[in-house]
């Protein structure tokens, strides 16, 4: 293994991925995954914790960035906290989840420009780590709006992903003993993420959307599936309990389900303007906490809904609320 840190990714026969991370603890096998599984994980993440942490930062940048224009001088105390809560975030991603905390000290190591002494470092600085820090998440929609397509069948060769098929990546030819590999080497979450999407989509999956939990997934066969083999309820799958519960939502003449899938694309365009530093925030703008608070809680009320613990007047009202 390499001493340089980050994930070594190594494509097995079977369609299985093996992962390797180097860190500041050490070595470390991370459990064997596949591409697809791993891609529709990513896709799920509720990144709230991270994204309380992210919106501080953000304030702090933007104090920062308000001093450049107004022509004044960065505030440098201000900036050193703003360094000390980055840290302190890197640090404890790292302890909470290796991979990320890892791969987002890396690429800062990469991609932030080492201090050059001018007044003007701060503001760059500012800008590229705040840059860096909401990639991931905003990355996140963007493997969403691929897999609704994939599902849909909409082509995906449009000017919405004019920028995505393309990623660098460095491999690395190792000889273990008795074999030649190929390991790709990652020193960032998005482009790990990336390399994986790419991989993902070039096998052409048969995306699905499940009717009844409303979580992609990929049908073992290549018959239409309407609903997935996730546990539900009482050890019984979506596939068990869809049927029934379709009943009911025909019943009740709206689907919990598709208007939790709506009301997600609704809110993610109000919290997609969070990224622009030099906007004033509007009252429909959401914050990256705000959003992922209310994503945490709409889960909540479309699973609770789905196990029997809300009425569809409930679930429908924590879902429509941001």
């Amino acid at each position: 293994m390499s001493s340089e840190h980050g994930l070594y990714v190594e494509l097995l026969p079977d369609g299985k991925i093996k992962r390797d991370l180097v860190g500041s603890s050490g070595e470390a096998s991370l459990e064997d995954t596949v591409v697809s599984g791993e891609v529709i994980l990513f896709s799920e993440l509720n990144f709230e914790p991270y994204a309380v942490v992210v919106d501080l930062i953000r304030s702090q940048a933007r104090a920062i960035l308000m001093h450049d224009s107004h022509g004044g001088l960065a505030n440098m105390t201000l900036f050193q906290f703003m360094l000390d809560t980055v840290e302190d975030l890197v640090s404890t991603l790292e302890q909470e989840n290796p991979l990320h905390g890892t791969l987002l000290r890396t690429q800062l190591e990469d991609e932030v420009p080492p201090d050059d002494g001018t007044a003007m470092y701060s503001f760059r600085a500012s800008k590229r780590i705040l840059t860096i820090l909401v990639e991931v998440m905003q990355f996140q929609f963007v493997v969403n709006e691929v897999l609704r397509d994939m599902q849909a069948g909409e082509p995906l060769i449009s000017d919405k992903y004019d920028t995505l098929w393309e990623v660098p990546v460095r491999s690395i030819l190792r000889w273990d003993g008795d074999r030649l590999t190929t390991q790709y080497h990652f020193r960032s979450a998005v482009d790990y993420y990336h390399f994986l999407l790419l991989r993902f989509v070039s096998c052409h999956p048969a995306v699905a959307w499940c009717h009844c939990c409303g979580r992609y997934f990929i049908p073992k066969t290549k018959k239409k599936t309407l609903y997935c083999d996730r546990i539900l309820k009482d050890g019984k799958t979506c596939k068990e309990w869809g049927p029934i519960l379709k009943h009911k939502q025909k019943v009740s003449q709206i689907s919990v389900v598709e208007e939790f899938d709506r009301a997600k694309r609704r809110m993610y365009k109000r919290y997609e303007r969070a990224e622009f530093l030099n906007k004033e925030p509007s009252e429909k703008d959401l914050s990256y906490e705000e959003y992922y608070q209310w994503l945490d809680r709409a889960v909540r009320a479309r699973d609770d809904y789905l196990s029997g613990r809300l009425s569809t007047e409930e679930a429908l009202k924590i879902i429509r609320t941001p």
